[in-house]
């Protein structure tokens, strides 16, 4: 009998539906089963190879794999996939490290990292087991990224964000905060071997030709800063009624926390979601 070969991606999607949804091909099974037997560290050990911030992506993924999931083939709701991956995080022993061995010896290659969130968190944590030296650049006081302005903090608490990303900063990661890189020549003037630009995607989307939109400027915000307002406090209360456009779930859960009357209008939606 031919052996089976799991690295043909093909495997999952024939043998694990949820491992092949899942974006980070992180071995579900495989982590359920030890949290069933209490191994916790075992569990969270076995994400933090494949998806890296198993703490975060516990309380705000968008769970691809629980639609794949076999059991609501039978049952009318999958396995909480999503949420045990939390259980992991959290019950795992906070003494126990799980941070790879990193080489004494550096292979003598520097690389430059322009950005603080996930991926390039993502590119330091493989790059440092490899004994490569890693310079972080961002605008901001802390790593993060959009993890840290975009997600507020009653869904993500910053305790558990810290965690994660320190995780990651000290495994010897140098970092260069408060500088906004505003010349790649300078950063390769640097003499970097290689230079990863992981600044993600900072501007909301606008529409500014709707009829009414320079009219309501002071009350009308983009996504991405209304939720770095929350976040930071700068946005203590909202008007009386507000109406949220597009898909997204984060801004509206901010209001709807806020406001009295939230409306959540969307082509993705069957209906209008409202609180009154």
């Amino acid at each position: 009998m031919k052996p089976t070969d799991i690295s043909h991606p093909e495997y999952f999607h024939k043998v694990i539906d949820c491992q092949f949804a899942c974006p980070a091909h992180t071995p579900v099974p495989e982590y359920i089963r030890l949290i069933s037997h209490g191994k916790y560290d075992e569990a969270f050990a076995i994400n933090w190879q494949s998806n890296v911030f198993p703490g975060i992506l516990g309380r705000i993924c968008d769970r691809p794999c629980e639609p794949a999931c076999r059991r609501s083939r039978v049952e009318e709701t999958p396995v909480a996939i999503c949420r045990l991956k939390r259980v992991a995080a959290d019950h795992k022993n906070p003494e126990t490290s799980f941070t790879p061995k990193i080489p004494a010896v550096k292979n003598g290659k520097k690389i430059g990292l322009i950005g603080g969130g996930p991926a390039s968190l993502t590119v330091a944590r493989d790059l440092l087991q490899l004994g490569y030296s890693v310079d972080l650049y961002d605008d901001q006081s802390k790593a993060g990224g959009f993890v840290r302005t975009q997600v507020p903090s009653f869904r993500l608490p910053e305790k558990v964000l810290n965690e994660e990303v320190g995780r990651i900063l000290d495994m010897g990661v140098n970092t260069i905060l408060n500088t906004y890189v505003d010349s790649l020549q300078a950063i390769l003037d640097k003499n970097y071997d290689a230079v990863f630009i992981g600044t993600g995607a900072p501007r909301g989307r606008d529409l500014p030709d709707i009829p009414g939109r320079k009219e309501g400027d002071e009350s009308i915000f983009i996504g991405i800063d209304w939720l770095a307002g929350v976040l930071y406090r700068h946005i203590t209360r909202v008007p009386e009624k507000v109406i949220v456009l597009g898909a997204a779930i984060q801004p509206w859960i901010a209001a709807e926390r806020q406001g009295e009357w939230v409306a959540w209008m969307s082509r993705y939606l069957s209906e209008a979601r409202v609180k009154t």
